[in-house]
């Protein structure tokens, strides 16, 4: 376990964080992280049961966490989500949004009902999450909120008009929250992850020339990992950034500026 007392500036010890999505392919890790610097976490997911699977490893460790389910399709899930953490720890001092889905196809092929998930789930559900945080964090004066964004947010590929556009307009929900929330002391980000194998990435990792023309546009030369995202979620969510809000931090091995 790392030793959370360390440096006072970029802990995150003590704080009361739901992570949205933390059963997820890169939720779970960041879930993770957290409680392992000593953070109390609530883990909220759709999949209930995986949910309550990763909490209770967590426990198993000795570090605090919680579960339940969350859709964020749903204003009520979200706004209950947010309830249990204040329940539980008396306010909320971080959100770590790691929601949503992925669906690519040309756009003369990509039907309605996918573009309209997509959206849903990616910007009004992180509208939805962020908002009910916001109840919370803006009476109270104080408040952190992370979402993931995407390397996407910024650069354009093929087939990918409604992933693309969901995670543009989170970048811009970002800044517009940030701004409307910023002299409470409630400050809003976003990080923007490269390709980073995980379930959610199958249909680039797994098929041969998809992932060979991701990678050869990331200057790295190599897909990230859930630990490159670490650094920045915790920057985000301690003292250390108190005075940064409304910002993109792209952790994408360079992909946004080739």
């Amino acid at each position: 376990m790392a030793d959370a007392s360390n440096d006072p500036l970029f802990t995150v010890a003590g704080r009361g964080i739901l992570v949205a999505g933390g059963a997820g392919g890169l939720g779970a890790p960041l879930a993770r992280a957290l409680a392992q610097r000593g953070a109390k976490v609530l883990v909220a997911d759709i999949d209930g049961k995986r949910a309550n699977e990763t909490a209770e490893a967590l426990q198993r460790d000795g570090h605090q966490a919680l579960a339940r389910q969350l859709d964020v399709v749903s204003a009520q899930s979200c706004a209950d989500a947010v309830d249990e953490a204040v329940r539980q720890w008396g306010r909320l001092d971080g959100l770590v949004n790691a929601t949503g889905i992925y669906r690519v196809a040309y756009a003369l092929e990509f039907d309605d009902k996918a573009w309209e998930q997509t959206l849903d789930i990616n910007v009004t559900g992180a509208f939805r999450l962020a908002r009910a945080a916001g109840r919370v964090m803006v009476p109270q004066r104080a408040g952190a909120i992370v979402t993931l964004a995407s390397a996407s947010s910024a650069v354009s590929n093929p087939r990918y008009a409604a992933y693309a556009t969901s995670k543009a307009a989170v970048a811009q929900l970002t800044r517009v929250l940030a701004v409307e929330w910023a002299s409470y002391g409630v400050t809003v980000n976003a990080i923007g992850p490269a390709v980073i194998p995980t379930p959610l990435a199958a249909p680039i990792v797994d098929d041969e020339q998809q992932r060979a023309i991701a990678l050869a546009r990331i200057p790295m030369g190599r897909f990230g990992t859930p630990d490159d995202l670490f650094g920045a979620a915790i920057f985000l969510l301690s003292p250390a950034a108190a005075f940064v809000t409304g910002q993109i931090i792209f952790v994408d091995g360079g992909r946004t500026v080739s």
